[in-house]
């Protein structure tokens, strides 16, 4: 719960701020600077200042690479370059399951009666795999089952 506890408290804050969920947008308001660029997606910190990479991709795959990266400025503060493979490995999974929450949020799928693939991938411009996994994560929340 506490993923999707931070994610809802920094969508609320985007909101009260007008923010709109972009790339560009989220970015300014977070003073985080975007490079894209044909190599790589990562989070990093360089002399004082946020950096997310994004490599080019369509526009659903960037804005899922911003949000990965993004819940990592929101949660991790390590160098996952020491850190061991099965730290960097939850790092990763929470960075996911944050994109997941972030990109189609709870209250938005529950007041839009939201509850299949295909409704999901349409309102929110998302692939069917991913819709997918969000709604796993609603159910398992619905029902305290684990099937993800």
């Amino acid at each position: 719960m506490y993923i999707e506890e931070r994610v809802n408290k920094i969508l609320l804050q985007l909101e009260e701020f007008n923010i709109d969920l972009n790339i560009d947008d989220i970015a300014k308001a977070l003073d985080i600077i975007v490079v894209y660029n044909d190599h790589l997606s990562c989070y990093t910190q360089r002399k004082g200042h946020d950096l997310i990479y994004i490599k080019y991709d369509n526009s659903v795959e960037m804005w899922k690479t911003f949000t990965h990266e993004l819940a990592h400025y929101f949660l991790h503060s390590t160098n996952q370059h020491i850190m061991p493979d099965m730290f960097n490995e939850k790092q990763e999974h929470e960075a996911n399951k944050f994109s997941l929450l972030f990109r189609m949020p709870k209250d938005i799928i529950i007041e839009n009666e939201l509850y299949d693939e295909r409704s999901l991938t349409s309102f929110f411009n998302e692939d069917y795999e991913s819709a997918r996994n969000r709604l796993k994560l609603l159910f398992n929340q619905m029902t305290g089952d684990v099937i993800w």
